[in-house]
């Protein structure tokens, strides 16, 4: 669920911007806020379509890329050959699993004091982060206990 606050700073946003808050990417902006898991481009226009049946995919697409280009939302990878897409912008890490494709976010303080030391050392603004761990998840990491997997290994990291 999206925020009134949360609603006016992203319109505010996008007028700053000088683009205009069309109903449209109100909506996307709704449903890529509300997202509990990270959506493709293709999960975001079905279930914009839902409520707004005349929207085309191109909206979708262009208007995914404008909240990329405003930092609302940043690309994290891909799944069968199509972007997934983050818009938690808390520091986070995005755990990958390579058996079953799911992307769990793990809050962290040790990667937002690293966010602060860099900072500090380099006199910079970090803007926006993306970490990422490859492996197993539990629940794929539990059916090879099981022995219903073939094979689990330990995550390897790509920042």
């Amino acid at each position: 669920m999206v925020t009134n606050s949360t609603l006016r700073q992203f319109i505010g946003n996008l007028r700053r911007e000088e683009y205009k808050a069309t109903p449209q990417r109100i909506e996307i902006f709704k449903t890529v806020k509300s997202c509990k898991k990270h959506p493709t481009a293709e999960d975001i226009y079905r279930e914009v379509n839902r409520k707004v049946p005349t929207i085309s995919r191109a909206t979708v697409y262009k208007s995914l890329e404008l909240f990329e280009k405003m930092g609302e939302i940043h690309p994290i990878g891909q799944i069968d050959g199509k972007t997934v897409y983050d818009s938690d912008p808390k520091p986070h890490v995005n755990l990958h699993c390579l058996n079953c494709g799911t992307i769990e976010d793990v809050e962290s303080e040790l990667l937002q004091k690293l966010m602060e030391e860099v900072q500090r050392k380099t006199e910079s603004r970090i803007v926006s982060q993306s970490v990422n761990f490859y492996g197993y998840c539990s629940d794929c990491r539990n059916q090879k206990k099981r022995g219903e997997a073939t094979r689990a290994g330990l995550f390897r990291v790509s920042v």
